[in-house]
């Protein structure tokens, strides 16, 4: 059975993936059929380019992409076109919600005294 899956390269801690069409009973870092595309995880935003006719043309003809492999064709829009689906909206990265701040212990404490100093001036 042929795959479209994750080939892991990159130094130590520092993991960069290709996106590949491999047979199912070769390893993971083995030998591929095809090299359809690459995966940064570590830039921001993270980096996807998958060369959506060829990940096309190896699903149509039956190539099973993994669990992951299959988010990053629906990102980038391959996944849609095989399916007929329509395609998600991307959001651009200015548009992504900034993270939340999580209060410290410590900063809970400092918020707590600056508001009991205004209370006092205003007393």
């Amino acid at each position: 059975m042929v795959k479209i899956r994750l080939k892991r390269v990159g130094k130590k801690k520092q993991p960069s993936y290709r996106v590949v069409v491999a047979d199912s009973r070769s390893p993971r870092d083995g030998r591929i059929i095809e090299a359809i595309g690459h995966y940064h995880p570590r830039r921001e935003p993270s980096e996807i380019t998958i060369d959506n006719a060829r990940a096309r043309f190896w699903l149509e003809r039956g190539a099973q992409p993994s669990d992951g492999v299959r988010k990053l064709l629906s990102i980038s829009g391959a996944w849609a076109e095989f399916t007929g689906q329509p395609a998600p909206e991307r959001q651009a990265p200015e548009a992504r919600p900034k993270p939340v701040r999580r209060a410290t212990a410590a900063a809970s404490v400092e918020a707590g005294e600056a508001a009991e100093a205004s209370e006092e001036t205003s007393a």
